[in-house]
């Protein structure tokens, strides 16, 4: 996202950026997950076959506040 982009909540400049995922033995980008969560016995959660896209976060330099969207 590379347009600048104002504060929904009180105008100030919103930098782009994203959540880290921690992983054991990484760090990753967080990723949305269509669908309800479905509980795996080795992985925590199934993800095959399910569409998955990464997280673009937007953060507020006077405030604070998050928005975030599923990159496409």
């Amino acid at each position: 996202m590379a347009q600048s982009k104002q504060c929904p909540k009180c105008g100030g400049a919103m930098v782009d950026g994203f959540v880290v995922d921690h992983t054991h033995g990484g760090v990753g980008v967080a990723s949305w997950v269509e669908g309800a969560p479905e509980k795996s016995f080795w992985l925590g959660l199934k993800l095959r076959g399910k569409r998955t896209l990464g997280i673009a976060t937007w953060r507020c330099g006077r405030c604070g506040f998050l928005e975030s969207y599923a990159a496409v």
